[in-house]
């Protein structure tokens, strides 16, 4: 699979441009986003590799609000264990998956990864990356799948809970008053 897509936030003013392409040993997947939010422009580059199931190896990701620069280099590695550039974090342990607080693609990683049949929940560890607050913490969230094209999130604050629709490759094509696909 090659696919390219393009989101437009509807909270944030922002734009997104992302690639998806499977090879025969992993999924790379890069994107870039750019755009206007919390009185801060900014652009993101980020590159993520999952394996055939999905689960994160890396995240390599390029961050720029308002002049300033600063880089985030995740590894994982067969064994779950991460590396921060390079330093181990033993406290995240438990995540599989990363969710950047800006992209709707995030979103795909445990929906493609968890394969769930109607009405199955599944409680996950992720690694929230919040751009805003300069933060990555271990978080737990849930994915309810609804129908073939729609899961139920819910997570990240308390309370927050989103019907995502997504397309036949598991691409988010609708995320109520955040993000919304405009091609594909």
């Amino acid at each position: 699979m090659k696919k390219q897509v393009v989101w437009k936030g509807l909270f944030q003013q922002m734009m997104e441009y992302c690639n998806v392409e499977t090879t025969e040993t992993d999924i790379r997947i890069d994107g870039t986003i750019v755009g206007f939010g919390e009185d801060t422009p900014f652009s993101i580059s980020y590159d993520i590799i999952t394996d055939r199931l999905w689960q994160v190896s890396a995240l390599e990701m390029a961050v720029e609000k308002a002049g300033e620069y600063s880089w985030i280099s995740l590894q994982r590695d067969p064994d779950g264990k991460w590396t921060q550039s390079g330093h181990a974090r033993p406290e995240w342990a438990q995540c599989i998956d990363i969710d950047i607080s800006l992209t709707p693609f995030t979103n795909t990683l445990p929906i493609k990864r968890l394969q769930l049949e109607p009405n199955d929940r599944k409680e996950i560890d992720v690694l929230y990356i919040n751009i805003f607050k300069d933060e990555i913490k271990p978080l737990k969230q849930w994915y309810t799948k609804l129908s073939e094209e729609k899961y139920l999130f819910e997570g990240v604050v308390k309370d927050f809970k989103a019907e995502i629709e997504i397309d036949e490759d598991g691409l988010v094509t609708d995320y109520p008053e955040l993000f919304s696909r405009i091609q594909s």
